[in-house]
């Protein structure tokens, strides 16, 4: 479609990763040519709030108000994950964002390991922004959930320096505090201002329910 919402039919010419134009059939060579004839092709989704850590939970938490879902069922099976399974999950979130035409996820993990879901995503070909979910002021959440304040700025520091602009610039990596009945002020003040100095986005929860 153009901005004028009309179906354009013909062809699409891509250049060193980029669309070069739309309509008419091109003159020059490809390397590549896709008969799509009797399909549509579409810009790639954009998932902006995805937790790709979740995705085995899918089924084992519904139904419930949000509080309790957290602390009962999310917060638990988040601290029992290992690296295998984070990669798990990992891998077939994207793999089912990918088959229904997203190409880009805003994802928040849980609050270890955040280095596999980089990994997989890193293998898949998904473009994502990632952030290491930060949690220094909770004692309601599981003991593998909990962080002191420096640390948990710290570790997000060091994703970024570690993995922001990998695969040719198909990875970023965001500061995600979870919201703020998890987090202290000095550690959303400090998010802040890292993420104004350093232009980082910041992904977190806020208004999901009265409560």
């Amino acid at each position: 479609m153009n901005d004028a919402l009309d179906i354009v039919e013909g062809a699409v010419s891509v250049r060193d990763g980029r669309i070069a134009a739309v309509g008419t059939e091109p003159s020059e060579r490809h390397d590549t040519t896709i008969d799509a004839g009797g399909a549509y092709l579409l810009p790639g989704f954009i998932q902006t709030h995805v937790h790709l850590c979740q995705t085995l939970f899918r089924g084992h938490a519904d139904d419930m108000p949000l509080l309790d879902w957290l602390k009962r069922r999310v917060w638990p099976m988040e601290a029992a994950h290992t690296p295998a399974t984070l990669r798990a999950s990992a891998r077939l979130a994207a793999s089912e964002l990918m088959l229904g035409g997203t190409t880009t996820a805003l994802t928040m993990e849980t609050v270890h390991d955040t280095d596999v879901v980089f990994e997989a995503l890193d293998e898949m070909g998904l473009r994502a922004v990632v952030g290491k979910c930060m949690m220094d002021s909770d004692q309601e959440v599981p003991s593998r959930l909990q962080e002191k304040t420096r640390e948990s700025i710290d570790e997000s520091v060091a994703l970024r320096k570690r993995w922001d602009g990998k695969a040719n610039g198909r990875l970023r990596a965001a500061f995600a505090p979870r919201f703020a009945v998890s987090c202290s002020r000095e550690l959303l003040e400090a998010v802040a201002d890292l993420s104004a100095r350093d232009r980082v986005i910041v992904h977190t929860h806020a208004s999901e329910n009265r409560d």
